[in-house]
């Protein structure tokens, strides 16, 4: 299968139309950067497999290529966007077609596929890896040069061969390889909770065995606490729970008899302060009674309004007598009483009217100051009475408390078994007591508590067992998962050696092919052979060498370099043993690389073109077209092509000159 032609609109650079025809045995294009070279090819992956490789997954601005694989040029619009790729398989012509819109069918891409590749060898997204391998940018030739490390330039190498299904088989022994880890680590776990698990047992097993009592110390420890409680014949489990009420009881009691103990001396005092109080209250009712009695003997003071009628008379009549003194007699009478006077007789009554006034006046001031005496005595009295039952009421509340304060303590000493009078000496003697008989049921329940451990003990041991058993299970499922893991990291490993021998099988054929071109291309003047090594198990390194183990890395020029990746990219494409795609497209293959060697890849070509390969080259040099267009072979009419990009008046990519060479007369002199 060839390329036939390619038609495009709106594509990256080429906004209008464009009918570029491609010639079954060779094609040359020429034009100068930026013209539109490099989109035919990207034209041409894009029909195949819908994405430009070469631009990886860069990202900028938050943007991709995908945001630039149709035109963003200035001016008009194109009409259209599209690609078009026709394909020849012998007689029959396959047209791919993708629109920003439409993709080709999935039948057509299987068909295209069946063309190009042998299904049985293919590895997977075998038109990616075609393209891959059979699209040499000067980007990928620049990349594989010797500049490269050599575990990049095996996996370089690897890419461009193809993956291949054992790639799969290797992730796939890769996750089994985890998830076998995985479980083996917690299986790890689970051993070691197991552990834990039967050491904490036999932890408890051993605290139970040591906390058993001897049987004669129970047995003692039974009858000391039967004789505290007054029981008969018992069984030592059923002394336990009344032994506990019997501490709780017991206990309860020396906090009472320390209460009554601690407060000793103010109950004595509280005693005989209390008899105090209550002779006091006798006193204190009899001051009262008298303060009252007092009270009742003193006459009540005058009314306030009689003292205060006799003082507004007195002044009424002072205004009266003033008048009639103002006025004298009218008339040989008495203006206020109307009686004949002469003026002795009228001077005589007045005279008498102010003495009777001024005995009024005496009389009603000592009244008023009888009165306020009174008052005082008064007030004095109910004093005294509110002073003695205030007194009184204390002196009651005091006693009350006295009261309270002794029959509490009386309460208490009847609440220890003791009589209300009991005296110090036995309520120390009854504390001694009781705590004789709390520290031997104490230590008597001590001893027969220790018969619970015998179920704890059964209880430890029943436990131990237990997890014996799950530490037995959980030995056995690490150690399966260890075996498991063995397996599975085996499988990976040998997965990837599958992968790495399969590959090797590959550049078996690959390397003499580098070898051979690399002569051919002869990249430098002395060393002209090299040799390519693949070293390593499951980490690869592919190592280049000439002369006497010399590495050319350090050796070669920049053009050097690259002539030898465009060796090693030739002879990746032409060792394909499952590609049918007869076509090779080289863009711009000769950066950096001088003239003699551009000559010796002319020659190459030319080999190529010669046994049946389609080669499609694009450089930027019209004079190297030109060579390139006279070094190769033209095997029949319409089998070699060249074309010239330029850009139009508006900035859009198109052809500009055509030329295709034809072939040689044959037979110059023949009749």
């Amino acid at each position: 299968m060839k390329i036939e032609r390619i038609l495009i609109s709106g594509f990256r650079g080429f906004r209008d139309k464009v009918d570029v025809p491609i010639a079954a045995g060779f094609t040359v294009i020429d034009g100068r950067n930026g013209v539109g070279k490099s989109t035919l090819f990207d034209a041409i992956e894009f029909a195949l497999t819908g994405h430009i490789s070469k631009y990886g997954d860069m990202k900028a601005s938050g943007e991709s290529v995908e945001d630039y694989i149709w035109w963003k040029g200035d001016g008009p619009s194109p009409s259209e966007r599209f690609v078009e790729v026709t394909l020849r398989d012998g007689a029959e012509a396959i047209v791919l077609r993708r629109t920003p819109i439409e993709d080709p069918s999935p039948e057509l891409l299987l068909r295209v596929e069946a063309g190009m590749v042998n299904a049985g060898m293919a590895p997977p997204s075998p038109l990616l890896q075609l393209c891959a391998a059979s699209i040499i940018r000067d980007e990928n030739i620049a990349s594989l040069s010797l500049d490269l490390s050599e575990t990049q330039r095996y996996a370089k190498l690897r890419q461009a061969i193809g993956a291949m299904d054992a790639d799969a088989w290797a992730e796939r022994g890769n996750r089994l390889a985890s998830i076998a880890r995985k479980r083996s680590d917690q299986a790890k776990a689970d051993v070691v909770a197991a552990n834990n698990a039967v050491a904490e047992a036999n932890r408890k097993i051993d605290d139970a065995r040591a906390a058993l009592a001897p049987e004669a110390a129970i047995t003692e420890a039974s009858s000391t606490m039967s004789r505290l409680l007054q029981f008969g014949p018992t069984v030592p489990d059923q002394l336990i729970s009344p032994g506990r009420e019997f501490v709780a009881v017991r206990e309860r009691y020396a906090r009472d008899l320390a209460s009554i103990l601690s407060g000793w001396e103010e109950y004595e005092s509280d005693s005989v302060a209390l008899a105090e109080s209550e002779a006091a209250i006798e006193k204190a009712k009899g001051d009262v009674e008298i303060a009252k009695a007092d009270r009742d003997l003193l006459p009540e003071p005058a009314e306030g309004s009689t003292v205060g009628e006799t003082a507004e008379l007195v002044a009424q009549l002072h205004e009266l007598r003033s008048i009639g003194t103002r006025i004298g007699l009218v008339e040989k009478s008495c203006p206020l009483c109307a009686a004949d006077h002469d003026a002795t007789s009228f001077a005589v009554g007045l005279a008498k009217a102010a003495e009777t006034i001024e005995r009024i006046d005496r009389q009603a001031s000592e009244l008023a100051a009888e009165a306020t005496k009174r008052r005082v005595a008064i007030a004095d009295a109910e004093r005294r009475i509110a002073e003695a039952q205030k007194s009184l009421v204390a002196l009651i509340d005091r006693t009350n408390r006295q009261r309270r304060a002794l029959e509490t303590r009386r309460l208490l000493l009847s609440g220890v078994g003791l009589s209300p009078n009991a005296s110090k000496a036995e309520v120390l003697d009854t504390r001694d007591e009781v705590a004789a008989e709390l520290e031997a049921a104490r230590h008597a329940l001590r001893v027969l508590s220790t018969l619970s451990q015998n179920s704890q003990l059964e209880t430890g041991v029943s436990q131990a067992e237990e997890a014996r058993v799950r530490l037995a299970r959980a030995q056995d499922r690490a150690g399966r998962a260890r075996r498991a893991e063995t397996i599975a990291s085996a499988l990976h490993d040998a997965a990837r050696r599958a992968g790495s021998e399969t590959l090797d099988l590959r550049l078996e054929r690959v390397l003499p092919l580098m070898a051979e071109l690399y002569g051919r291309l002869r990249p430098h003047p002395v060393w002209q052979d090299i040799e390519y090594s693949i070293r390593g198990d499951l980490r690869r390194f592919l190592s280049l060498q000439v002369g006497d183990g010399l590495n050319p890395q350090f050796l070669f020029s920049s053009g050097q370099r690259r002539a030898t990746g465009l060796a090693f990219l030739l002879s990746i494409n032409l060792s394909l043993a499952w590609s049918r795609w007869r076509s090779i497209l080289l863009d711009d293959p000769v950066q950096h690389v001088d003239d003699f060697r551009t000559v010796n890849l002319a020659e190459v070509l030319a080999q190529l073109v010669a046994s049946g390969r389609q080669v499609i080259v694009a450089v930027e040099d019209a004079a190297l077209a030109e060579l390139l267009a006279r070094r190769m072979p033209v095997l029949g009419v319409g089998e070699a092509s060249r074309l010239t990009l330029a850009l139009g008046s508006e900035g859009s990519s198109t052809v500009v000159r055509r030329n295709d060479p034809v072939p040689m007369l044959s037979n110059v002199l023949a009749a």
